[in-house]
């Protein structure tokens, strides 16, 4: 029994062997993805809350959009349209990070539409009346408490985001399912191949929920009142 499971190990090579850098691809595209996802998000919230009729239907046709296509197609469109369209060079890899950054903008922004809805209404009347600015009531007042109630949902929105981000691999990106992809055809075994895949991606998605959590417990001690 011990020498199939060392014969299957060592079957796996060119997977073990390329698995790491697979992996910290597929963390590094997904994080800053989503961090350029979180600020594009904030900025379609305040067009949409601020910036007038036009620019709210214009914010509402572009998450419609994402929300109403698939991932797939908006990788493509990011890897061959846009880079055509607005004569931008861009690498398979600032593709798929674009394309992933534009999905969950979309989705971040009605997140934080949701929590904002949630606040009470005479906090921004209030901040005004005090002499705020309205950019300083939003950074000092709003946004706090929008992250904060968020934290959840935009964890769940990141475990989406990096199980999405292996669609890089159909634009040639060198991510974690492109190592699982090619180990497959290398080594003839797609079970274990792509068992041992999914354990990889279960322990990123694991420590990402285990640190929104530490993150949830700390910003309470900061923010205590935010309910």
């Amino acid at each position: 029994m011990l020498s199939f499971v060392s014969a299957q190990i060592a079957a796996l090579g060119p997977f073990f062997h390329d698995v790491l850098g697979g992996a910290l691809i597929t963390i590094a595209a997904s994080a800053v993805a989503f961090a350029i996802g979180i600020v594009f998000g904030s900025i379609l919230l305040v067009a949409r809350l601020l910036g007038g009729r036009v620019l709210a239907w214009l914010v509402v046709g572009y998450v419609s959009v994402i929300r109403g296509t698939p991932a797939l197609i908006q990788m493509l469109v990011a890897y061959y349209v846009l880079p055509a369209v607005l004569n931008l060079p861009l690498s398979p890899l600032e593709a798929g990070i674009l394309a992933l950054a534009m999905n969950t903008g979309a989705y971040v922004s009605e997140i934080l539409r949701g929590a904002f809805n949630s606040l009470s209404g005479g906090q921004l009347p209030a901040a005004r009346a005090l002499g705020m600015r309205a950019t300083q009531a939003w950074r000092y007042i709003v946004f706090p408490q929008l992250f904060y109630r968020s934290i959840p949902p935009l964890t769940n929105e990141f475990t989406m985001l990096l199980k999405a981000s292996s669609l890089m691999s159909i634009i040639a990106v060198h991510d974690l399912a492109t190592v699982a992809r090619d180990a497959t055809l290398q080594t003839n075994l797609p079970l274990q191949v792509f068992s041992a895949t999914a354990v990889v991606y279960f322990a990123i998605l694991f420590v990402a929920s285990s640190a929104s959590r530490e993150l949830e417990r700390r910003v309470a001690k900061v923010l205590p009142n935010v309910h």
